[in-house]
């Protein structure tokens, strides 16, 4: 008899007192039993099934089912081929990156919902269940209204498209210049302010941006540190698109705490500005419970972060995207919640050096 092993394509996890086998590679979940518990760890390396103490019967029963469900392979099965392929293709990147893909991926099973039930569905649920404001603000603090014009760009140096885009550099040395305020005012408004709100009785009221978000749920915040912007006094602030402006809402970080939240990155740590992205996750989970909906999180950044790096560039401003950064000290430099406002990716903003 060919030899079994524990499967390394799921995860296990506790839920209402049971122990959840979770095949993300093939989308199955159930609890095991103590008995099988302990088999696994009895096969968590290549084993023969006959070699099974007592009492050997009703084990070798309950390995035998554990085989035909896939959460033991045989030794040069088809499982066992599949495996070795997942392992070699993602193995660097640990077990978590491979269970949010393949536990996030559709397969043929999946079915969506037409646009008229889809609308009835979500009505239904607003009246159950009021979605979550799309927009955020701190009206108790001070705010610096914006005034961004976007009618005139006879003094942007690269205004059409094309030109923006072949022109687009990351920026990695920056000019101690201060960058304008309404220069600033302008690319934060194009990027992520609201183009116009479709109100809703239904369904709740949306915003409608130059960046695509899933559902029209807009999970994606801005946050900046501003270093060096003619008119505005450094600190951490918030753009408001409700308030029409940046809500100064912390002093500005100590530059050592600055150096490290940005892994030592001297160009972030000394841009003039630096653009901070998360995401309030109960807009989005109010409308998608599927786990593929932190995908579409991701995509929305995506989206946005390329706004501003082609507003930046068309504008005459250097700029760069970075997520190799401390998320734990920049959720501390700007003050949220990481379990339900996570930070995503920051960037820095400034002219050129």
């Amino acid at each position: 008899m060919s030899r079994v092993k524990v499967a390394e394509y799921a995860i296990l996890f506790w839920r209402d007192g049971n122990l959840i086998w979770d095949d993300y590679l093939h989308h199955r979940q159930f609890a095991l039993t103590p008995e099988s518990v302990g088999l696994l760890r009895w096969f968590s390396s290549w084993r023969d099934i006959d070699t099974i103490g007592e009492p050997g019967e009703l084990h070798r029963a309950i390995a035998e089912r554990l085989v035909e469900e896939k959460v033991l392979i045989r030794e040069d099965s088809v499982e066992h081929k599949e495996e070795v392929r997942l392992l070699t293709q993602w193995r660097d990147w640990g077990p978590s990156t491979r269970y949010h893909h393949f536990a996030s991926r559709t397969d043929e099973s999946v079915s969506y919902l037409d646009p008229v039930t889809d609308h009835e569905t979500f009505a239904a649920k607003a009246g159950r269940t009021p979605p979550p404001e799309v927009v955020k603000s701190f009206p108790n603090q001070p705010i610096t209204v914006t005034t961004p014009d976007t009618k005139d760009l006879s003094k942007w140096p690269r205004p059409a498209l094309v030109d923006a885009l072949f022109a687009r550099r990351s920026t990695r040395r920056f000019s101690p210049e201060a960058v304008p305020l309404d220069m600033l005012g302008t690319l934060i408004d194009i990027a992520a302010g609201p183009i116009d709100i479709i109100e809703n009785e239904e369904t709740g009221s949306v915003i409608r941006k130059t960046s695509p978000s899933a559902g029209a749920r807009s999970p994606i915040e801005l946050y900046l540190h501003v270093n060096k912007v003619h008119g505005l006094q450094s600190g951490v602030y918030h753009y408001a698109a409700s308030r029409g402006g940046l809500e100064r809402i912390r002093r500005p970080a100590r530059p050592a705490l600055l150096q490290r939240a940005v892994g030592e990155q001297s160009w972030l740590a000394e841009a003039p500005v630096l653009l901070v992205y998360t995401a309030v996750l109960e807009r989005s989970r109010w409308r998608f419970s599927s786990m593929r909906a932190y995908r579409d999180i991701l995509i929305e950044l995506g989206h946005l972060s390329q706004t501003v790096l082609l507003t930046a560039t068309a504008m005459g401003l250097g700029s760069v995207v970075a997520t190799a950064v401390s998320d734990s000290l920049i959720e501390q430099i700007i003050g949220v919640d990481p379990i339900s406002e996570p930070v995503l990716a920051v960037t820095g903003l400034g002219f050129s050096k």
